[in-house]
């Protein structure tokens, strides 16, 4: 599996006996009133007072689809823990995009489950046998809140000097670069790019120049840097005490203690990264001989160098070092076909 600069096969355009439908996209007003509404109507449903929240998004054929949203205080992420053994169960890392990225992943998988049964209206299959997201298909990521990583909002001077490890801000640009998908799917996957990015607050510097501080020297060859567009409203209040998130599959909330695992139950959460590598060996496609988390990401190749030359980069940049993988517990454990 290679990563395309495209997500689709584009040849399939030129097919005189074949009809592809390239959905509208959808506005960024149609994209917020949308992800509010739906979001409000959870809230009710489970409970919860609305507050700032993540979400990603799909437009399918032309209609809105909410994929996944997450509310969670913004707190520091102690980057110890991201790579100790107990990050295998426990969500650490509790940023609102990071947790609704990772309900995307599950949505995913469980497409990608059903494309085995050929009923998937989301993936299908390229001309060359590769999955990839329909072109009928368009990502959008959207988040009530505009800053960009721990206490760092986004377009601040600090941001330029912030040794941003792991931080949101690198986190979205990784995404934009390499796919949401990860290095996971990108096994059995084509890159999946977000089409369109949603403020729906207004930040603090003209959106075209966090644009450029986000992406600017970025290097997107035949693709289109995502649009990035806000919404003219004040920022949201972010006194948040509880973490939960949602993905459409998922029959309740996952509700998310201080201690990263799910409350009252005290397991692991359906998106921390045990579940979602049970998941993904679930799928036929899935190389049931890479059964430890850390070697099955390593077998997508392609993604592993491109990263490498993205991390290289961003610390040319001075932006900071990626955490190295070597030290990373939190990727080194093993799930048994048995127990699946």
């Amino acid at each position: 599996m290679s990563l395309a600069s495209k997500p689709a096969d584009l040849m399939d355009l030129d097919k005189e006996d074949d009809e592809v439908f390239l959905p509208k996209e959808s506005t960024s007003g149609e994209i917020d009133q949308y992800a509010i509404q739906f979001y409000a109507k959870k809230c009710e449903q489970y409970h919860e007072d609305p507050k700032a929240f993540a979400a990603f998004l799909l437009n399918v054929a032309g209609n809105l689809r909410m994929i996944s949203y997450a509310c969670s205080p913004n707190e520091n992420t102690d980057r110890k823990k991201l790579v100790s053994k107990k990050g295998k169960d426990q969500i650490i890392h509790k940023n609102p995009l990071v947790l609704a990225r990772r309900g995307l992943i599950r949505y995913f998988i469980s497409e990608l489950k059903k494309l085995e049964s050929g009923n998937s209206d989301v993936f299908d299959k390229n001309r060359e046998g590769e999955i990839q997201m329909k072109m009928t298909c368009q990502l959008y990521m959207y988040s009530t809140y505009s800053y960009i990583c721990e206490n760092v909002y986004w377009g601040m001077e600090e941001a330029k000097g912030h040794d941003n490890n792991h931080c949101i801000m690198n986190k979205i640009r990784r995404w934009v670069s390499l796919g949401v998908q990860g290095a996971l799917l990108s096994n059995i996957i084509n890159p999946i790019y977000i089409t369109k990015i949603v403020l729906g607050s207004t930040p603090n510097i003209p959106i075209l120049d966090l644009r450029a501080l986000l992406f600017g020297t970025m290097n997107f060859q035949d693709r289109e840097c995502p649009r990035m567009e806000a919404i003219p409203r004040d920022s949201p209040n972010l006194v948040l005490t509880r973490t939960y998130v949602w993905y459409l599959g998922l029959s309740n909330l996952d509700i998310i203690g201080a201690d990263g695992r799910l409350e009252p139950e005290g397991k692991g959460s359906t998106i921390c990264k045990q579940e979602i590598f049970k998941a993904y060996l679930k799928l036929g496609a899935a190389n049931k001989s890479a059964l430890k988390y850390s070697r099955a990401k390593k077998k997508a190749g392609h993604y592993q160098y491109m990263k490498k030359l993205l991390y290289k980069k961003w610390e040319t940049e001075n932006n900071g070092k990626w955490l190295r993988k070597k030290s990373n517990k939190a990727d080194k454990f093993w799930v048994e076909l048995k127990r699946l």
